[in-house]
């Protein structure tokens, strides 16, 4: 559906917000393991979310686009993002896309109408994602409505609960905790990152937040390290492939390619799947932005600050007693 999107946005002559729209795609990647029924109001709930994100990156952009505005804003979002994804259980990416959305619309927008451009661009994008999810479900409905065949069960399987009742019980301390970590190493990602120099210290943010998708230290310490790993092969690749002249189209069959092998690795090996999502990343960040081949630079170094930044966090306030319900 990413493919699709892109493939979409650039036919339509909308290749500079293309990036949102495939952004909101992505929502597909979440609870893959849940029933159709439960998964429809994840779903619309997860892509609310992305929006939302899109909006309050957006609104980072249009008020000047300082960084210290920017760092507090998308950290604080970092620790909201991962204590919904906490409360909703949601199995996926993980919170660390919506901080992506959200870092990537503070550096597009810059007058109102990127504003809602590129929040309606997501907005688009969550619908196509979650009508992908629930294809199977939806085509069995269609089918049901255009020639009476067999019922489709809609039935809520028991033991699950309803997104408002997982939302209500998001102030339990575990989740609390969690959210408060995210917050604090993705703070301190940033303003390390930017005391350094580097352009982008939001990925520095995003490095700690996708190290601490785990609230077990030893699945951090794993989960950094293998990001990292990760993160130098798949920058060496996009640092390649941006010192070209790719163009928009060349661009997103490279991205194409990348998705799937994210796809196909996610459930094998994290480190492998990190080197196709990091050159992915940052060629849907230069459809919009232009990005050359130092960026992939910057992001090897900010990806460093922020697993190392994730992994003293999680040595100093992840208990052996963690939660197993904390997001993955």
């Amino acid at each position: 559906v990413v493919g699709l999107v892109l493939i979409g946005s650039g036919l339509a002559g909308l290749q500079d917000i293309a990036g949102f729209a495939a952004l909101g795609t992505l929502i597909s990647a979440f609870c893959r393991a849940e029933p159709y029924p439960v998964r429809v109001s994840r779903l619309a709930a997860l892509g609310t979310a992305t929006v939302i994100a899109v909006a309050i990156g957006g609104l980072v952009g249009l008020s000047g686009g300082a960084l210290a505005t920017a760092i507090v804003v998308i950290s604080l979002l970092s620790g909201a993002a991962a204590l919904g994804i906490g409360a909703l259980r949601a199995a996926g990416p993980g919170a660390v896309v919506f901080v992506f959305a959200a870092a990537a619309a503070a550096g597009f927008v810059t007058d109102p109408t990127g504003l809602w451009r590129s929040t309606a661009a997501a907005a688009v994008g969550a619908v196509l994602g979650a009508v992908a999810s629930l294809a199977p479900w939806l085509l069995a409905h269609a089918r049901r409505l255009l020639t009476g065949g067999p019922a489709v069960d809609d039935a809520v399987p028991a033991g699950h609960a309803s997104v408002r009742q997982l939302l209500a019980g998001a102030g339990r301390r575990h989740l609390l905790a969690t959210a408060g970590r995210t917050t604090i190493a993705a703070a301190v990602s940033a303003v390390i990152a930017a005391a350094a120099g580097f352009s982008h210290p939001m990925w520095a943010a995003m490095g700690a937040v996708a190290a601490l998708q785990g609230v077990d230290f030893h699945l951090t310490v794993s989960r950094g390290i293998a990001r990292l790993l990760g993160n130098i092969t798949g920058a060496a690749i996009a640092a390649a492939l941006l010192a070209v002249p790719l163009g928009y189209w060349g661009a997103v069959a490279a991205i194409i390619v990348f998705q799937v092998i994210a796809e196909i690795t996610a459930p094998i090996n994290y480190a492998i799947c990190s080197t196709a999502v990091t050159p992915m990343a940052l060629l849907l960040t230069a459809l919009g932005a232009g990005l050359g081949p130092a960026a992939a630079v910057d992001r090897i170094v900010d990806t460093l600050i922020g697993v190392v930044v994730g992994i003293v966090v999680a040595a100093l306030t992840v208990s052996s007693g963690a939660h197993p319900d904390s997001p993955r």
